[in-house]
């Protein structure tokens, strides 16, 4: 028995192929406008956040029941975020960067001499005492070693 849920599966997936196939699926594009940019967006934002204040002012002017000291406190706050929302808002040409300095030539260090470890005086080597590490350098003579 054929099971007649994968049988009408197959029959729509072909069917799809056919539409798509013929092209009667097309690229669709809702406005040819170009897009605003990030800079008016956010300006759009700001405007809209200064009509929404304007409205909250209105509104809290009109509450003759709130209390005296916390509507006074509200407005002022309103007013503050509007003037700072103008501040925005205002097209103020941006200051020109200052030059950063120069920076100074670091001071050449001083030769330095070569000192040497114990260590290496005792194995008869001349290597600098900052080139050697201690752990690998013997003291002792190596009984094995027949030219010491």
């Amino acid at each position: 028995m054929v099971n007649v849920w994968k049988v009408s599966t197959l029959v729509l997936a072909g069917a799809l192929v056919v539409v798509v196939g013929r092209g009667a699926v097309q690229e669709s594009a809702a406005c040819d406008a170009d897009l605003p940019t990030a800079e008016q967006i956010t300006r759009l934002k700001l405007a809209r956040g200064f009509t929404f204040l304007e409205r909250a002012e209105q509104e809290i002017e009109q509450a003759s029941a709130a209390r005296p000291r916390e509507r006074a406190n509200a407005l002022a706050q309103i007013a503050k975020a509007k003037a700072s929302i103008e501040l925005a808002l205002s097209l103020v040409a941006e200051p020109e960067p200052r030059p950063l300095p120069t920076p100074k030539p670091l001071p050449r260090p001083l030769p330095r001499k070569n000192p040497e470890t114990p260590a290496t005086q005792a194995a008869g080597t001349t290597v600098p005492a900052g080139m050697v590490n201690p752990f690998l350098v013997s003291t002792r003579k190596d009984p094995l070693n027949t030219r010491n």
